[in-house]
């Protein structure tokens, strides 16, 4: 079967896919969100898509830390929803075809937008995350190769809510708590590492549903199942909060025909993982009862900051090297880890998306997203990543506006100098979203440049097929022409076919009457002669026996004739002796 030769047949990766198999790391910056923008917030951090970097501005007055972080793709607000997707998860879509297993991470600070990238909006394909689209890229590709015999894609969606594993795909009534903690306690972390040769299924969970899906609608009704499924709740930096880490997993069996006319046998897998985001107490708040946190909302937080702190420990140990030098590699401190432990182990494309705020409440947390992302990239800053901006404080330049009566004196308070700061961050903030704009703006232009070379050229396509199509039209009048004479011709031709069809079939009939009334003639000719033949026989008997008779009688008379010239002597003898007699009488 499919399955029992899948092992066997998986592709091992070839050497030049050693590099391409290391941790991609993404950076999406968020826009201002409405309720930043009315708490008047400070924007302190900036990306440019052009030079892949993002830029923290951290404390305020005379000094001010400037950090800069380097990436492999850096996103901003202007960055659509498809430019994410074609960056991180497009390029391993063949991998993933081929065999091999890939990763996706979303990690950030709540709020920051990693459902949003994820997932997005399933109901408008525009705004759709980067599961659906990678969905929608796996069966485009699946059906525009007809090398492919036998396909089998399977999905599943696994939540980690307080350290507890819940199945989103489960088929039972999840208003019924304790029927869906039963159905959890079912699940558990197993690992088959193999037997020699062989290798295993490595960690995975036991009793966790896997749905077939036909086309990338079943993963979307999938993903609306599970997502009103999966736990959320309001803290102060979102509304929709998710409070679970989720897994969702796209498995990829294929059985591809060959032109030597045999078969390759792949299975690959696909793990997108949103994960919960990081927050810090303070900040994030949640539901408060006098003076107390919530006591769940305060486990929750404590369950997934922990978790997150075990993957940045992993991710960190992995990138150091601490396998090579016989460290400890902590796996089995999280679910999540002890999960992703193939993914985190370098066996696999794994990228990570990290989702940071632009606002200064959140700088903290910003900061310590990027030095995250950054530890899993392996690199460090570049020499200008740090960097201590000396503002001038004696005022030269400045406006007259950001001088209060101390400035006028020749020197300037804190608060002065606090606004003058913030002033010009929120300016640099600007002067980068106008060239992130413009660079957005030139990326729509060249699109737009793009397609009207496109229209262009499919105007002279169109042009060009018009003048083919005149011709062709001229072509066809012609040959409808030569048809109409050819099917007038064909009409002659066929008239006379059918009256010489129709003479022939008279000759026919009366040749056929003449043969009859022929064989008929000499059926009596030959019983006529038959009979003549008869009659000329029994002539000739007849004459045979005239003559036999003629010559019997013939003899016959020639005896009665002595006979009688016999008797006659005889008589004449008697006569005369009677004559004598009487003579003598008398």
């Amino acid at each position: 079967t499919l399955s029992a030769r899948l092992t066997r047949f998986r592709p091992k990766a070839p050497a030049v896919m050693v590099e391409q198999s290391s941790i991609q790391v993404v950076v999406r910056l968020r826009p201002m969100s409405e309720r930043e923008l009315k708490g008047n917030a400070l924007p302190v951090v900036t990306a440019s898509t052009e030079k892949k970097e993002v830029t923290v501005i951290k404390g305020s007055g005379a000094r001010t830390l400037r950090s800069t972080f380097a990436f492999d793709d850096v996103f901003t607000s202007f960055s659509t929803q498809k430019e994410v997707f074609d960056q991180t998860l497009a390029p391993v879509i063949g991998d993933v075809l081929q065999g091999y297993e890939s990763t996706v991470f979303a990690y950030g600070q709540t709020g920051t937008g990693k459902t949003h990238t994820m997932e997005g909006d399933l109901s408008v394909a525009e705004e759709r995350g980067v599961i659906p689209r990678a969905a929608f890229d796996v069966f485009r590709r699946l059906r525009a190769d007809d090398s492919y015999v036998e396909v089998d894609v399977r999905a599943s969606f696994l939540e980690i809510y307080n350290e507890e594993l819940c199945d989103l795909l489960v088929d039972c009534d999840f208003e019924d708590v304790a029927l869906v903690k039963a159905k959890s306690k079912e699940l558990r972390l197993v690992e088959d590492p193999g037997a020699g040769k062989k290798k295993g299924k490595g960690v995975f969970v036991m009793g966790l549903t896997e749905e077939r899906v036909a086309g990338p609608e079943d993963v979307l009704s999938l993903m609306a199942r599970a997502s009103d499924r999966r736990k959320v709740g309001e803290t102060k930096m979102n509304k929709q909060s998710s409070r679970s880490h989720c897994v969702f997993t796209m498995s990829v069996r294929t059985r591809k025909a060959l032109p030597d006319g045999s078969h390759m046998e792949c299975a690959g897998k696909l793990h997108m993982v949103d994960l919960a985001g990081s927050e810090c107490a303070k900040s994030a708040g949640g539901p408060i009862h006098g003076s107390d946190l919530d006591v769940s909302r305060e486990r929750e937080r404590k369950n997934i900051n922990q978790s997150l702190l075990t993957l940045g420990r992993v991710i960190t140990l992995l990138k150091n090297g601490g396998k090579a030098k016989g460290e400890r590699i902590p796996y089995r401190d999280s679910k999540l880890t002890r999960l992703l432990q193939e993914s985190l182990g370098g066996r696999c494309k794994t990228c990570v998306i990290a989702t940071v705020s632009p606002s200064a409440m959140s700088a903290d947390e910003t900061l310590s997203t990027l030095q995250y992302a950054q530890s899993a990239h392996g690199i460090v800053n570049k020499p200008v990543a740090a960097s201590m901006l000396k503002l001038n404080v004696e005022g030269a330049g400045r406006p007259s506006t950001a001088r209060g009566d101390e400035a006028r004196n020749g020197h300037m308070t804190g608060q002065t100098q606090q606004d003058w700061a913030e002033m010009e961050c929120r300016m640099h903030y600007l002067e980068t979203q106008a060239e992130e704009a413009a660079a957005a703006l030139a990326r729509k232009h060249a699109e737009h440049a793009a397609l009207v070379h496109r229209a262009e050229t499919a105007e002279g396509k169109v042009e060009a097929a018009e003048k083919a199509a005149g011709l062709a039209e001229a072509a066809r009048a012609e040959t409808l022409e030569r048809l109409e004479e050819k099917n007038a011709e064909n009409e002659r031709l066929r008239a006379l076919l059918a009256a010489r069809k129709l003479t022939e079939e008279k000759l026919t009939a009366e040749a056929k009457a003449l043969l009859a009334a022929l064989d008929a003639f000499t059926n009596a000719a030959a019983r006529k002669t038959k009979a003549l033949e008869a009659e000329a026989t029994a002539e000739a008997e007849k004459r045979k026996k005239a003559r036999a008779f003629g010559v019997s009688a013939a003899a016959s008379v020639s005896s009665l004739a002595a006979s009688v010239d016999e008797t006659t002597a005889e008589l004449t003898a008697a006569h005369a002796a009677a004559r004598a007699a009487l003579k003598r009488a008398a």
